[in-house]
């Protein structure tokens, strides 16, 4: 993915197999700047990736827009959140902080952060999958996050009543109370390793019936072998998720958009 037409191609293709999920809206995520190696210029990565969504639109239906992320891991997240500010007009809707969330808070990249915040593009930051319930509340109370990546370890700021979760920290209430997305992404919490959390104890549904906004994601469908139906089916066979939940689900996601929020 080093090349304008294969980006091109990878974005067409990725709102070709969203639409053979029944998938009308997404935001597809990706990191500009892991594609430059090979002398393209971050304009010209969002462009062919922008590009290859409306032919994507054209063919297959749908609305399909596009979050750039900065690695926490580099020191570029300035010139990504700038990036993102400036392609407004080439379907970018939000700007995440994304890779290796232990030992990289978010509060490393305040001021992409706050240059995000003082935008029209949407604030969504990984937390609370690879690292414990502070990362979380680093990303709301002083990035701003609009919504988090996986956050299901909003959890440990919790306790448990029965089967709900109620909240015990500042952080879960501010969660809860401002009913801030969890991007929960089932196959891919328990595939990559990166907690104890299993499908058995995943917590997902728990959150759901407790009253937070819970969405259900794939993350990185390849990666995980997933599809967004997959998602739900496993959160049915697994978490025996129910028809009325699985509406809720469904309006939580599209009320999450960052269009939408």
């Amino acid at each position: 993915m080093q090349k304008y037409e294969n980006i091109e191609r990878v974005s067409y293709e990725a709102v070709e197999d969203l639409r053979n999920d029944n998938i009308e809206n997404a935001e597809i995520r990706f990191a500009p700047l892991q594609h430059i190696n090979e002398g393209l210029s971050p304009l010209e990565i969002v462009k062919a990736a922008f590009n290859g969504l409306i032919q994507g639109e054209k063919d297959f239906g749908g609305n399909f827009n596009l979050i750039l992320c900065g690695m926490r891991q580099h020191n570029d997240s300035v010139e990504v959140a700038k990036l993102a500010i400036e392609n407004l007009h080439h379907k970018v809707v939000g700007f995440d902080l994304a890779g290796p969330e232990f030992n990289y808070p978010p509060k490393n990249h305040l001021e992409a952060c706050n240059l995000i915040s003082a935008s029209d593009v949407g604030l969504t930051i990984h937390a609370g999958e690879a690292a414990d319930l502070s990362y979380i509340e680093d990303a709301v109370l002083n990035c701003k996050a609009q919504r988090i990546g996986h956050g299901w370890q909003i959890i440990d700021g919790c306790k448990k009543d029965g089967d709900i979760f109620v909240p015990d920290s500042e952080i879960a209430e501010v969660v809860l109370e401002r009913q801030i997305p969890l991007e929960i992404c089932i196959s891919s919490n328990v595939k990559s390793g990166a907690s104890e959390v299993s499908i058995d104890n995943h917590p997902a549904l728990g959150l759901l019936k407790s009253g937070f906004r819970v969405t259900l994601n794939t993350d990185n469908r390849l990666m995980a072998d997933t599809t967004l139906s997959k998602e739900f089916k496993k959160a049915k066979e697994s978490l025996n998720l129910e028809s009325s939940d699985e509406e809720i689900l469904i309006k939580n996601s599209y009320d999450s958009l960052f269009s939408n929020l």
